[in-house]
Parts: C-alpha cells; sequence; structure tokens
C-alpha cells in the first residue's frame, strides 16, 4: 500500500511537471512595524508611482519538481509598500498617472517615489512545486521637484520555507522574502534623511561693520580730548553715548 501511494504521487508529479502555480506573494502588513530612529523624516511628504501596467504584470519564476510558480509582485506588494512609507513620512500620496514633477510643490509634496522590483525563486524540492527559496530586489526611485533622482535605495529581500509549511501555504517564501525587502527599505529610507535641512549648523552672527557716520563722531571727539578741549570723563561718557547707539 506504501509502495502504491508513493508511485501514485510520482504519477501525479508527472502528470502536472511543466505547470505554472498561481501563488501569493503579499507580505503580512502586522510584521510591517514603525521604527525608532534617531532621525525623523517626519516633516516630509511623498506621492508614490505604481503604473497600472506594473500592477497587472504577472511573473513567472521556478518552483520545485521541474514546474513553475505565478505571481503579481506589484500588486501584492503595494498594500505593504504604502505601509512603510507611512511608517517614514508625514503624508503619503498615491499618484493615480504618470508624475508631472512640475507639480509636485502645487501638490504639496516633496518627493516622488517610485518601486521597482526583480524577484527569483527556486526549490530543493523535486517532487513538490512550492518554492523553498524566494528573493525580492527593491529599489527605490526618489525624484525631486525638477525630476532629478536624488536617491536609489536598494535592498533585497529573501525569504526560505520547510517542506511541510510550504505545503499548507504555497506562497510562504515570498511573503517572507516580501516582508524581508520591506523592513530593510523602511531602515534605508529612514538613513536618507530627507527632511534634514541643507546645513544643520546654525548660522553665524556676524558683528555689522560701524557705521561711517560713528567712526566719524568718535574720531572727533577723540580729538577734542587730545585738544583738552573736554575732559577724560566727558569724553569716556560721550564715547559710551556713541557706541550704545550702534
Amino acid at each position: 500500500m506504501k509502495l502504491l501511494k508513493i508511485l501514485l504521487s510520482i504519477a501525479v508529479v508527472g502528470a502536472l511537471s511543466g505547470c505554472a502555480h498561481r501563488i501569493t506573494v503579499a507580505p503580512e502588513l502586522a510584521k510591517i512595524e514603525r521604527l525608532s530612529h534617531g532621525f525623523d523624516n517626519r516633516s516630509v511628504s511623498v506621492g508614490y508611482y505604481i503604473p497600472s501596467e506594473l500592477l497587472s504584470l504577472e511573473v513567472t519564476t521556478p518552483g520545485g519538481g521541474g514546474d513553475n510558480v505565478r505571481y503579481f509582485p506589484y500588486r501584492d506588494i503595494e498594500t505593504g509598500y504604502e505601509r512603510v512609507l507611512s511608517n517614514v513620512f508625514s503624508g503619503v500620496v498615491q499618484l493615480r498617472s504618470t508624475p508631472d514633477y512640475s507639480r509636485t510643490k502645487q501638490l504639496g509634496l516633496d518627493y516622488v517615489i517610485q518601486p521597482q522590483i526583480v524577484t527569483s525563486s527556486g526549490s530543493t524540492g523535486f517532487f513538490t512545486w512550492p518554492p523553498t527559496n524566494f528573493t525580492v530586489d527593491l529599489t527605490n526611485s526618489i525624484r525631486d521637484e525638477n525630476g532629478t533622482v536624488i536617491a536609489a535605495p536598494r535592498v533585497v529581500g529573501i525569504g526560505t520555507a520547510e517542506t511541510a509549511e510550504r505545503l499548507s501555504e504555497h506562497g510562504v517564501a515570498g511573503k517572507r522574502a516580501m516582508n524581508d525587502a520591506l523592513s530593510k527599505m523602511q531602515a534605508a529610507l529612514l538613513e536618507l534623511k530627507l527632511g534634514a535641512p541643507p546645513n544643520n549648523e546654525s548660522p553665524k552672527k556676524t558683528k555689522s561693520p560701524m557705521s561711517s557716520n560713528a567712526a566719524f563722531r568718535l574720531g572727533n571727539l577723540k580729538e577734542l580730548k587730545d585738544k583738552d578741549l573736554i575732559t577724560k570723563a566727558e569724553y569716556e561718557v560721550k564715547r559710551k553715548e556713541i557706541l550704545n547707539s550702534l
């Protein structure tokens, strides 16, 4: 009986070989937590843009047993991605159309962010198709009001799964890779310090030069003292009055 089950399993695997199985790799939102950090980017507002063609893009990568898996990386990551941005910045807006960077400030935004995702998967399993390993290569292109890329942080998320858990949840390795990538990207965005002023040092105060009128008056006062036309006490009183008027 046991041998029969094994043979039947092999037959099923052989019949299904070459298939592309649909999985979901959406991250677990409960695991996307706001991090405490020494610098606060909460003064910055951003808009993020994911083209509709990317949201509907289905990607196929290897699974196990000669099979493939297929999924929608941009659609699956979007909700978690927006949460990461909300954890970092004060305002987050989803842009529905191609950004017009010249209107960034009019929309109340400081920057526009667009993610790029490259995924890969594989499996050490021969008789089962769900992937045992998964990677999510995530890059953020951050542009200012001129459309200039001012930063492009990149992270790679990694997810793995044991046989028992991936058989009960086929996309678990992908979900873990998504969570890992988002966690790393959140830390990378905080490190950018986009809300920092150009120069954190307070401007140095410089003394204004003495006006020509005051210098002229002091010169005349000294001349009167030198000619004994006023006493030294009178000179000091008048001198202080002139200096205090500056």
